[in-house]
């Protein structure tokens, strides 16, 4: 059984490219407008430290509502800034005794869930799976390239292991420079691959539809 989602959902990501890539993504390939009920939440520039606080807050407000779901959505990012200590701190915390990631996300008693981007084991980013959902293009490859020689030859700012994240951004542009809503954008005009997709979609419809 389909259950409804509540105004009292709710999903804290890092920030405002994480809510709106979510929410391309669920009404591309589950047709809900998660958008319209608010369900996820950030600010802008709002970062790792303030989602997990927000996720914390949120969950000891709503101990005493079993019907209310509250999920947190991080990137596990590179070796030298590893999530995972902090998500295994929280899972913990909420009773489960989280020996290692886990590749289908945490739900813990229905009710509270944790996605460590890209795949919740690889180290990485929201960009690393945003790459790898969308299919592959030789305009997205060409965008990769031209902001890798804009870093290495043109003094572009970005740091190298921002590189996919440049690449992306580019790409959006390319595809719309008018259209707001970043990878959401790219959601939406281009094509989605359905198994890479699968097991994000799979926990959010676990935490939040079930």
């Amino acid at each position: 059984m389909t259950r409804g989602l509540t105004k009292l959902d709710a999903l804290f990501v890092e920030g405002p490219d994480d809510g709106a890539f979510i929410n391309a993504l669920v009404a591309k390939m589950r047709g809900l407008k998660i958008a319209d009920s608010r369900l996820v939440r950030t600010l802008p520039d709002a970062g790792d430290a303030w989602a997990l606080k927000a996720f914390d807050d949120y969950v000891n407000e709503t101990k005493g509502r079993p019907d209310v779901r509250v999920g947190l959505v991080l990137d596990r990012d590179l070796p030298d800034n590893d999530k995972w200590p902090s998500v295994q701190g929280r899972l913990k915390a909420l009773g489960l005794s989280a020996p290692a990631p886990a590749s289908e996300g945490a739900v813990v008693d229905g009710r509270y869930g944790i996605w460590m981007w890209p795949d919740n084991v690889t180290h990485g980013t929201l960009e690393t799976f945003v790459a790898a959902v969308l299919s592959p293009s030789p305009t997205y490859e060409f965008a990769h390239d031209v902001s890798r020689t804009a870093r290495e030859s043109h003094g572009a700012e970005f740091r190298e292991r921002d590189l996919p994240k440049a690449a992306l951004k580019v790409r959006s542009v390319w595809r719309d420079a008018t259209a707001a809503g970043g990878y959401g954008h790219l959601v939406r005009n281009l094509e989605v691959l359905p198994d890479p997709a699968a097991a994000f979609l799979a926990w959010f419809d676990t935490l939040f539809l079930r």
